[in-house]
This record gives structure tokens, sequence and C-alpha cells, in this order.
């Protein structure tokens, strides 16, 4: 069954209070935050509760993950240590500042080495890591996803956000997890009060190849959901172009004057598996 990441929302983890709510917002992921979320003397603090919430059960259907301190960092090897004592049977662990490949296979060996059955996520915000996206999107079966950082990488480049070298590195990070089989989110929208901007970036990201955006404010996952959700129109044209594909015995089909080959049906295919676990079709 496919299982939709549209959303992913950011919540503190050292605010275990809100946990539970952030559950119930309706994001298809939520993930704590050690890292940039929580000062550095209140880490080892909040590291017990983010790994008991990883290792939980429910939240009305959302995926849970935990973004974790960058491996090169003392809070990293605590964090990296602890999810190997807990051995988690399932959710997302995000590895930010992903400089290679080689950090995703030390990780997943870890996870092997406990039978632990977490996905990881790889967030890419630095020059080494976008130089080295194309291994990082292959690196290990357990990456479901890469995610844009935007923030940290245009101030690393020394770009604007919407300069050509920042849209020449979205682009990328898009193209290398098309490539390698793994969702793609987009960084989130920082003016996340202002619904109009939240509206156009996530249709944009959705325009550009992206497969969801993450949002640190629970009121953007409604509008980010709907941005990467399929229309009823987009759906009854995927079902008709579909079923016109598997009746033909040529394996080739023109509707509307327009030959619909193999590749455009795989992606009516995915469009109508999304639509089916976001639960409109």
């Amino acid at each position: 069954m496919t299982v939709v990441m549209r959303s992913l929302l950011f919540t503190p983890a050292n605010r275990p209070q809100a946990f539970d709510k952030a559950l119930a917002i309706g994001a298809d992921c939520v993930c704590l935050d050690l890292e940039d979320a929580v000062p550095p003397d209140a880490k080892d603090g909040a590291r017990a509760p983010a790994i008991a919430f990883l290792t939980g059960a429910g939240g009305a259907g959302a995926t849970r993950a935990l973004r974790i301190n960058a491996l090169s960092s003392a809070a990293g090897a605590r964090d990296l240590a602890g999810l190997a004592d807990a051995a988690p049977r399932a959710g997302l662990v995000m590895l930010p500042k992903v400089t290679s490949a080689a950090e995703l296979r030390m990780v997943a060996s870890i996870l092997d080495e406990v039978n632990s059955e977490t996905g990881l996520i790889a967030l890419v915000e630095t020059a080494d890591g976008l130089s080295a996206v194309e291994e990082i999107a292959r690196a290990s079966p357990r990456l479901r996803a890469l995610v844009f950082g935007g923030v940290d990488l245009s101030a690393e480049l020394g770009a604007a956000p919407g300069s050509d070298t920042m849209r020449m590195a979205r682009a990328r990070i898009v193209h290398a997890a098309r490539a390698g089989g793994c969702d793609v989110l987009d960084v989130p929208e920082l003016d996340f009060r202002n619904a109009e901007k939240v509206d156009t970036a996530a249709a944009d990201a959705a325009a550009n190849g992206f497969t969801g955006k993450a949002a640190i404010h629970p009121s953007n996952i409604a509008t980010i959901n709907a941005a990467f959700t399929p229309t009823a129109d987009e759906i009854a044209r995927a079902q008709a172009a579909v079923a016109a594909f598997e009746a033909a015995p040529s394996g080739l089909v023109v509707i509307d004057g327009k030959l619909i080959e193999a590749p455009v049906i795989k992606g009516m295919r995915k469009l109508l598996a999304i639509a089916k676990a976001a639960g409109v079709l």
C-alpha cells in the first residue's frame, strides 16, 4: 500500500505536552525536532521522551518521526545510541546536515544490528550534501525521503532563497529523489502566518515535482495536504486513461487526440495510489 507524506509537521522535542496535539492535526507525518528546536542544555532531557514518542503507537494515522542532531556532534552520537537501545519497530529518523551516502549507510547498519524497522529521512542542507545528493538518494533501502533544507543551504551558498542558484539546488534534489525512488519534501514556509504565501509555496512545490512539504506550524497542514492531493478531475482523467490503456491490445491509446504511452500511465497509476492513500478515492 502506498503511504503518503504530503505534509510533515515539525514539533519541538522538549514540549511533550504538544505531542498528542500534533498527532491530531492531520499531518501525514509528525516529526519531533531534537536539533534546532531544542537548546543545547535541554537536549539530554528531551531525548528520552522523544525516543519514547517514536516507539509509541497511535496518532490518528500520522507517521511518527524524530529529527536527531547532526551525526558529527556529541548530541547526535547520544541520540543515535539512544535509538540503538530503543530499537524502534516503526517510524522514521531524520538525519540533518547529511553530507554523504556513508552517513546513511552507517545509521542503517546500526538499525540493522538491533533489528529496528525504522526508516530514514535525509535533510540536504549543505553544499557537500548537495554535491552528493544523487548518491545520498540511493544510499539505503531504508531511505524514505529527501528534504530540501533551503534555509541553511541558502546561507551556506550565500544565495538568496529565490535566486537561480537556489532554484537549481531545489531541482537537483527533486531529480535525485525521483531517480532514487524516494519522496522529496520542500522546506517549510517561514512566514507561516501568511496564508497566501503558504498556499503559493505549497502549489509551487507541487508544480516543481516535490511530493510534499514540511511545516513548522499546525495551521499550514490543511493547505499543504490540499496542494499535494489529486483533485477530482485529475482522478477522473487518470482512471479513464488507465482503463483505456489496459483495454488497448497494442499498449497504445489516444485520448483527446493525444498519444498516451506506458510512462504516462505509470504516473497515472501513481496518482491514483496517492489518491487512495489520501482517502479521496
